[in-house]
């Protein structure tokens, strides 16, 4: 069993992260600044607005954790042959790996529960009408894109690749899902497109929870597709994995990270051929902001 060496790397991580302050900052700071920017800048202090941008704020700080709290440690740890040295150990890659997926999970229930309890006090909003389905929502999107963010990481030989590959990624998912300029506000070709980005669905479930405008049940496409994508990538990393730097990989090797998006490619397919994801998150925009 590799419960036990996972569950102390895990506390190991945690216990590194709170002695670094860069990390205290980027980790827990960062996403409470963005939910007072969202709250004042684009809410106007609404309790309703803030409200429905909490799942914004909440995917934000998902997609951060995601690639930057998992896959970015990776590289680093390869870089400065830290990886190296746990090699001799009776480790192995899988404790890594799934460590720093729990030790950022663990992470970012505090910083979400932080979000909401500090929109509470400061916005006076009321608390989430499904919270049981924005906890799964929440951690099967944080595993997912924790996983995402393991196989850039074994793709990538530098922290600049890294970096440059993390920023392209980040950037489609942030600006073309609703995570940031509100979906109904997107062209609709853009609004098309979204449907093969998971930050959408995850963007539209957790407002949906927040408000009870659709049940756990019904998002059984978008779990799903989140479930998938978990496991694909964290195989792909599994098999991508390497303790030294040294150790390139070949065009071959990098080919198998493209089954870690054909989740997403096919829900999106089947998103804009039959399903009415579009109209269902516009009707919940237009009943919270323009009431």
């Amino acid at each position: 069993m590799q419960l036990r060496p996972t569950l102390l790397l895990s506390h190991v991580r945690l216990k590194l992260l709170a002695r670094n302050r860069s990390a205290i900052f980027f980790a827990i700071i960062f996403p409470i600044i963005f939910l007072f920017i969202y709250g004042f800048l684009f809410a106007r202090g609404d309790p309703e607005d803030v409200r429905f941008l909490m799942g914004p704020v909440v995917v934000l700080t998902i997609l951060g954790s995601g690639f930057w709290g998992v896959g970015f440690q990776i590289v680093f740890w390869r870089e400065r042959n830290v990886l190296r040295r746990f090699r001799p150990a009776p480790v192995g890659a899988r404790p890594l790996l799934l460590s720093g997926v729990l030790a950022n999970w663990v992470l970012q229930v505090f910083v979400v529960g932080l979000e909401f309890l500090l929109a509470r006090l400061f916005f006076h909003i009321s608390w989430p009408a499904e919270p049981a389905s924005l906890f799964i929502l929440g951690s099967l999107g944080l595993f997912a894109f924790a996983s995402l963010g393991m196989v850039v990481a074994s793709i990538t030989n530098t922290m600049q690749e890294t970096q440059v590959i993390c920023n392209l990624l980040m950037f489609a998912l942030m600006f073309l899902s609703g995570a940031t300029v509100p979906f109904a506000q997107l062209p609709e070709v853009i609004r098309h497109v979204a449907l093969f980005l998971p930050s959408f669905y995850l963007v539209y479930a957790t407002q949906a929870s927040i408000f009870g405008a659709a049940r756990l049940r019904s998002m059984v496409p978008e779990l799903a597709a989140l479930v998938i994508t978990t496991l694909v990538c964290y195989l792909l990393s599994l098999k991508l994995f390497r303790w030294d730097q040294q150790m390139r990989l070949s065009w071959r090797d990098k080919a198998w990270a493209v089954p870690a998006v054909v989740p997403f490619f096919l829900l999106g397919i089947w998103a804009n051929l039959y399903s009415d994801r579009i109209n269902q998150a516009l009707a919940l925009y237009r009943s919270v902001i323009r009431r």
